[in-house]
Formats: C-alpha cells, structure tokens, sequence
C-alpha cells in the first residue's frame, strides 16, 4: 500500500517540492488506516480516492483565495488538510461534529506537525455557529437536518449560513454537476460562478461553485 500511495501523490503533486509529497502522502497513510476501523472516507479504494478526492481537492486549493479558510463538515479532512499542507502560512480551521473525525484530524495535526490548522468539534447546523475566517470551503456536506432538501433548496441553505453566521467574504463548493442546474434566480442571489474540473482519470466531472457575499442579494 505505501509506494502505492506515494506514485499516485507523486503522479498528481508533480509541481510540488517532494517534501509537500511526503507529507501528503503520510496523511493518505493515516487516513486509510484509520479507515479500516472508523470509515471516515468515502471508498476504501485507495486509487480511486487519490485520483477522485485528492485531485479535485488539489484543483480546488489552486482556486481559492483568501487568507483563512473553514473546512465545514470536513470529516477525513477533504479538502482541509490537503490546503493546510499547501498552504502553510494560512489558517485552516477543520470543523466537524463528529467525535471520530475529530480524534483523527487532531492525530493527524500532531503527525504532520500543522501549526496553520485548528481543530473545531462543532455542527454546522447547531447554535451558536461562527466562523471568523474569510473563506469558508464546503465539500459533500451531508446532515440529515438537509438530507431530504433538493439541490437548489440544500445549497441555498448552507450559503445562507455560511453569509449568516460569521466574517466570510467568500465561500467555494466543491460539487457535481447539479450546480449547473441552479435557477438563475439563484445563481443571480448568490452571484455564483462556477469552474470545471477537468480530471485525466474520470470521464465524469466536477465544479468548484464560488460565491461572493459581498455581491449577493438579500432576500
């Protein structure tokens, strides 16, 4: 399993000092074996999730800005700890409501010595929210408060969290081919723009949706 990981990392991270392919692939090491005992990624294919989770989370750092970042319902840490190893001079805050994700992102923190990264046992959803970062990332979020909602009714609701609940000029979602389907009225509110992730392994494709709430519309 190891020279496995570290071709696949190598093979996509082909740009980036072999020290950032190290570290990346330390923490795949952790995450698959945490993910024997606690499923916390979503396949136990190691190629699948690398050349699917890993480069879509690796475009997506390539087209954010911002100067501090929250991962919303980061689970394993896809995106989060992925941006916080390319970006070790921004603040990334990882937060998540389950106790299991958080006992593993804070081993993961300690493994990889991420002095940028702080760990946030907190729902999204629940009271008393905040986040005081400029950029907030959201990726696949699942709760079963919005598990039933379509689409267009689920993304809305977490853009208006995200603008409701904290100091963020901006938020990202990484995301299917649903967000093409958006109203216009609702790609009009959220002055949404959206960019296509052209993947070399898959035929299907995904999008980074950014909105900027400094340009929305209130409602």
């Amino acid at each position: 399993m190891s020279s496995n990981i570290e071709e696949l990392v190598g093979n996509i991270f082909t740009k980036e000092d072999i020290s950032i392919q190290r570290t990346i692939s330390k923490y795949m090491k952790l995450l698959f074996k945490w993910h024997e005992t606690n499923n916390i990624v979503s396949s136990s294919n190691i190629d699948y999730v690398i050349k699917r989770e890993i480069y879509d989370s690796y475009q997506l750092n390539n087209a954010l800005s911002g100067n501090s970042f929250s991962d919303i319902g980061t689970g394993g840490g896809i995106p989060g700890i992925i941006m916080a190893i390319l970006k070790p001079n921004m603040r990334v805050d990882l937060i998540d409501r389950k106790t299991t994700f958080i006992n593993f992102l804070s081993l993961v923190k300690a493994e990889l010595r991420l002095e940028n990264v702080t760990v946030i046992k907190k729902d999204v959803l629940g009271p008393n929210i905040f986040f005081d970062t400029d950029t907030v990332v959201i990726k696949n979020f699942s709760n079963k408060k919005i598990s039933k909602m379509k689409f267009e009714e689920k993304f809305s609701f977490m853009m208006n969290i995200i603008k409701n609940n904290g100091t963020a000029s901006k938020a990202y979602m990484l995301t299917g081919s649903p967000v093409l389907e958006l109203s216009e009225e609702c790609v009009s509110k959220f002055s949404l723009s959206t960019t296509k992730i052209s993947s070399p392994f898959f035929s299907t494709s995904r999008y980074i949706a950014e909105v900027r709430f400094e340009d929305t519309i209130d409602s």
